[in-house]
């Protein structure tokens, strides 16, 4: 069973350094923020669960790979780029590939 991302306390700070070493640590409300933003954009697409059915574990990463998204996205130049020189990318939030993440493709014969 996954466990969504926090910064509530010590152990939930280390595993999220751990999962993510440019996370914005030093800045725990705002991380906070990121978390639980990130959290509620992946809870908001994918599909209902069952009651009492396990957050996936591909959500759980889908909330990491958002939040370094929206980590990302705030760090933008003017013309909306991170980076510098030729290595620069423009960050978009809740993008096709962590949408791919929460609801993967199912793979199904096409009927003609």
């Amino acid at each position: 069973m996954a466990d969504w991302y926090t910064v509530a306390d010590a152990e939930a700070q280390q595993r999220l350094v751990d999962d993510w070493p440019d996370a914005p640590i030093e800045r725990l409300n705002v991380c906070g923020f990121i978390l639980s933003t990130a959290r509620d954009q992946v809870i908001d697409y994918a599909p209902d669960l069952a009651d009492g059915e396990p957050i996936p574990d591909r959500w759980v990463y889908a909330q990491l790979q958002q939040a370094t998204n929206l980590w990302n996205a705030g760090r933008v130049n003017s013309a909306g780029d991170v980076g510098e020189g030729q290595w620069n990318y423009t960050p978009r939030p809740l993008d096709k590939t962590i949408k791919g993440i929460i609801r993967p493709p199912k793979g199904k014969p096409r009927v003609r």
